[in-house]
Order: C-alpha cells, then sequence, then structure tokens
C-alpha cells in the first residue's frame, strides 16, 4: 500500500465586475485547492469552492473538516467508482469539499494508471461543448448592449437573470434581447423568488417571447406542477437540485423539464453522471452550470458537460468574469463553444 498524503491550498478569485443576482452580488469567490499524492509522484488535484448562497456548505466548514482531516482514504487500484463510494460518503453533507476530494481523487486515479478521465469513468465525450452566455441584473440598455456584444461574440443561447422586486425590469430586459434577434435563445432564471401566484402571472406575460426555459421561477419543486397546467414554457430545476436523491425525486414526478446540476454543490460530477442516465431515460434535458469556480473546478465542470448528449448549451462560460485565476484557461469559448482538444 503506498503512502498518501493529503494538501490543500487556499485561493480567492476576485471578479472584474459584481455579477448581481436575485440572490445578491457575487464579488469574489473563495476555496482551496486539493492535492491528493503518493511516493512515486502520482497525484491529482481538485477544487473545493463552497457557495452557501446557492446550497453547500460554507468555506469555514469546509476548510475546518480538511484541517482536521485524518487523511485516510480508501483506495481500489482498479475501480475509481468503488474508491469514491467508500472514501467520501462521510462528506455527503459537505457538497464543495466532497467534490474537491472526488475530482482529487479521479485525477489521481487517472495518474496512478496512465488512464483518461473517459477511460476511468467509462464514459465517451463530446469534442465541443455549446455555451450559453449569463447577462446578470442590468437596466434593459445596458442589457441590450451587452447581449448585442455576446451575440456579435458567436453566443447562440442568452441566460438572463431574473426576479427583481419590479418584474416589468426584467420584462424589458428580456425585450431588449428579444428585440436583437428572434433566433436567439432566451433563457431566464429567477433563482426561486416568484411566488406561486407571481409565477402564475408572470409567465402569461412571458409567452409572448419564445423563452427557452424558465430556470428555478419558484422555490418549492412541488409548485412546478400547478405552472405546467398554464404555460407551454419549459421548467428547469436548479437550486430544487443538490443531492441525487431530489434529483431522482424530481425525474420521478416529472416536475421538471430541464435539470441544472451544478458538480461543485452535488459533491462531485459521479452522482450527477448518474443523475443524467436516469433524467434521459425519462426524456428530461440536462444543463451542466458552473459555480464560479476555479479554473480547475471549471475544467471538470467542462468534462461533465462534455459526457451529455444533444447539442444543448452548458452554463459554463464564466472564466472571463474573474479578474485573475490560478493558471491560465485552457478552455476558451470561441464562437459560443469550447473544444476538448
Amino acid at each position: 500500500m503506498l503512502n498518501i498524503t493529503i494538501k490543500y491550498k487556499p485561493y480567492s478569485l476576485l471578479l472584474k465586475n459584481a455579477f448581481t443576482t436575485a440572490k445578491g452580488e457575487i464579488k469574489e469567490r473563495k476555496g482551496f485547492l486539493i492535492t491528493i499524492k503518493d511516493e512515486r509522484g502520482n497525484k491529482g488535484t481538485g477544487d473545493c469552492a463552497p457557495f452557501p448562497e446557492f446550497g453547500s456548505e460554507s468555506y469555514d466548514e469546509a476548510f475546518e473538516t480538511i484541517e482536521n482531516f485524518n487523511g485516510k482514504l480508501f483506495i481500489d487500484d482498479k475501480n475509481i467508482y468503488k474508491t469514491i463510494r467508500y472514501s467520501l460518503k462521510q462528506f455527503d453533507n459537505l457538497p464543495a469539499l466532497k467534490h474537491g476530494l472526488e475530482q482529487a481523487l479521479v485525477n489521481y486515479y487517472c495518474s496512478k494508471n496512465n488512464v483518461s478521465l473517459n477511460e476511468a469513468l467509462n464514459v465517451k465525450s463530446n469534442k465541443t461543448v455549446n455555451i450559453n452566455a449569463a447577462i446578470g441584473f442590468l437596466s434593459p440598455e445596458q442589457t441590450k448592449q451587452k447581449a448585442k456584444q455576446l451575440i456579435a461574440a458567436g453566443f447562440k443561447t442568452i441566460k438572463l437573470k431574473s426576479g427583481r422586486a419590479d418584474f416589468n425590469k426584467d420584462l424589458e430586459c428580456i425585450a431588449a434581447v428579444r428585440n436583437l434577434s428572434e433566433e436567439i435563445k432566451i433563457r431566464i432564471d429567477v433563482n426561486g423568488k416568484w411566488s406561486l401566484e407571481e409565477a402564475q402571472r408572470h409567465f402569461k406575460e412571458l409567452g409572448k417571447f419564445n423563452i427557452e426555459y424558465v430556470e428555478q421561477p419558484v422555490s418549492n419543486i412541488k409548485y412546478f406542477a400547478a405552472l405546467k397546467r398554464i404555460t407551454t414554457i419549459q421548467l428547469a430545476a436548479d437550486e430544487s437540485v443538490r443531492t441525487f436523491t431530489e434529483a431522482i425525486d424530481i425525474i420521478t414526478n416529472k416536475y421538471a423539464d430541464v435539470l441544472i446540476l451544478k458538480p461543485m454543490l452535488l459533491g462531485g460530477i459521479v452522482p450527477l453522471l448518474s443523475i443524467c442516465e436516469a433524467a434521459l431515460k425519462n426524456k428530461i434535458k440536462c444543463v451542466v452550470s458552473s459555480s464560479f469556480e476555479s479554473v480547475v473546478g471549471h475544467s471538470y465542470a467542462l468534462f461533465a458537460a462534455s459526457t451529455i448528449k444533444g447539442k444543448t448549451a452548458h452554463g459554463l462560460g464564466v472564466s472571463d468574469y474573474f479578474e485573475n485565476n490560478l493558471f491560465p484557461n485552457p478552455y476558451p469559448v470561441v464562437n459560443g463553444q469550447i473544444k476538448l482538444g
């Protein structure tokens, strides 16, 4: 048995401009990189970037746990899924930390066995991943100008943050983008800010804008069923999908048409892959989205997105939002796409 060491290094990433959502402003992302290494030099690194505002543990909770961890992990040299199942069960209530450890373990396994991520996890990848652009809370004129830039840059799908106290401002921003192009796909993300009654009123107004889907219009997933009865716009669940169990419940009851899956908030991509398998069997679309993590975590989320069949746009175009990153982004967005080699 090789001697395994676990090290961690904190980081802080500042955004160039605060990204405003219905849950508040995002100005900085704190996290730490976890590196697993053996005496022969095999190693793997993972990203832990807690996001308590969107459903994970706090940074302090994750950091205190890794500080006090005894460093003992079960590692099966032939089965990464078995390794993750037995080693990381204890971190089920700390999804960001579990993500960082899972990514480090998977990369360590690849290094030790000289295999690719696809070989390790027994999945196939698309060579190109389509990406949506995102616009936070801006004025209608600012939204229009930003959308113009994004369309010129090749994006074919734009997600607009919504859920302002004044819904008319949301409508003005949606109209500003739709008036630029009939072909552009528009998604709106409410972050669960509407009550059921508000959502029922607002969906009547949204019908004229050819919206691809509305993400988390209400906080209670069971209210989605009531909304489905009054609209043909697809409904996407995000904040309601924080565990494998929650995802399966949504799939079984067909509450949503789309699942927004954030690896950092699900505890890694292993649970994400299982969710996607169940969702696709039930004709529910999956979209992988970033949690504003470092370039290390972003690369893992991108890999997850590459395993999903179809040409849907994923929410992974966030690298340019940061003033600094841990190292240059190897996967830039070009013409609304990211190419993987």
